[in-house]
């Protein structure tokens, strides 16, 4: 644990001095009152513990709390990591709100624990998630009962917190972003670039389990940016705070896109996608034009009760966090969360 969480620090701290030019820090140090935390879970039947970084507004506890949930080789960096040396992360924007963030590292990823490969899946991963959101109301991650869970994602983040969602009921909302049903032109090429992670030159020296995946060297950029709309130093950026997948998630990733799980939610869903997110948009089937295309798409999929709200972030590629104007989608979320609770976090 110590080991990692040196090398992750390291990394991030890396990826801000290029964004900035400014000597590195973590870039949660600059939101009021973060933590590491962990949270004991079972797995597979198995004990394992998730980590993440867990903020809080500055004065009172609010009643909300924003559990963040990156996609498959990615982890907590994707929301702490800044877009440009102008811009603040995920995670400073919404305490700056008001509300309470828990960024958390999937199981298998970042600092979590690395159970094997095969038992790392869509619905493992769903009941592992489903404790977390039980402790967070019960006050036994912080210390503070959480009255309003709010599960945000991206990617395959947003796949297990709608899972969730449709199988347990227990958030109050979600934001699905890198989520849609469908698929891209460069679906296939991000199949071919998943690679064993002890191959990699930034994993391989941390010793992942056989089973443990990530992208090819070099190949993120292309596959989760459009470039026009990112920093200069992004692309080195996504190589050094690249993190893993298993082969059991690789083996249940389209698991998520069967019509009767997202029209088994019945709390309210806000879906975001870039418009340029080739992976899986701009295909066959739904041209991410703009958000009201999104939404015709996506009521196919999802029942009245999720009250479908969607927008589309202009020029930005599948990872939106990263994109320069990154923060519209930030305020798109604000404002559809405050839309639901009028008197705030």
């Amino acid at each position: 644990m110590t080991k990692n969480v040196f090398v992750r620090a390291l990394l991030a701290g890396a990826a801000l001095l290029l964004l900035t030019g400014l000597p590195a820090r973590p870039a949660a140090a600059s939101a009021a009152g973060c933590r590491l935390v962990s949270v004991p879970v079972t797995l597979a039947a198995q004990k394992t513990t998730l980590r993440g970084t867990l903020c809080r507004p500055s004065g009172q506890a609010p009643a909300a709390l924003q559990l963040l949930l990156a996609g498959a080789t990615f982890d907590q960096a994707y929301w702490l990591t800044p877009a440009d040396a102008h811009s603040p992360p995920y995670v400073r924007y919404m305490t700056d709100a008001g509300y309470a963030v828990l960024a958390l590292d999937r199981p298998g990823s970042g600092l979590s624990d690395r159970p094997p490969a095969q038992d790392v899946t869509l619905s493992t991963e769903v009941e592992a998630i489903h404790e977390v959101v039980g402790l967070l109301r019960a006050g036994k991650v912080d210390g503070h009962a959480y009255g309003r869970v709010i599960g945000v994602g991206h990617s395959f983040g947003s796949s297990v917190l709608v899972t969730d969602a449709a199988r347990h009921g227990d958030l109050d909302a979600v934001v699905a972003s890198g989520f849609v049903h469908s698929v891209g032109p460069k679906l296939d090429a991000l199949n071919q670039a998943i690679v064993p992670a002890a191959d990699d030159p930034v994993l391989g020296p941390r010793r992942p389990p056989s089973g443990y995946l990530t992208t090819q060297q070099g190949s993120r950029a292309g596959l989760f940016l459009d470039t026009a709309d990112a920093s200069p130093a992004m692309p080195a950026v996504l190589e050094l705070t690249k993190a893993t997948m298993t082969s059991g998630e690789q083996a249940t990733l389209a698991e998520a896109g069967d019509p009767a799980i997202s029209g088994a939610v019945r709390v309210p869903v806000f879906v975001a996608v870039g418009q340029h997110d080739d992976l899986f948009c701009n295909g066959p089937y739904l041209q991410c034009t703009d958000a009201a295309a999104v939404k015709t798409w996506e009521s196919w999929f999802y029942p009245a009760e999720a009250r479908l709200e969607t927008f589309v972030l202009t020029g930005a590629g599948h990872a939106l966090n990263l994109h320069r104007n990154a923060g519209d989608f930030f305020a798109a979320v604000r404002g559809w969360l405050d839309g639901l609770s009028p008197t705030g976090p």
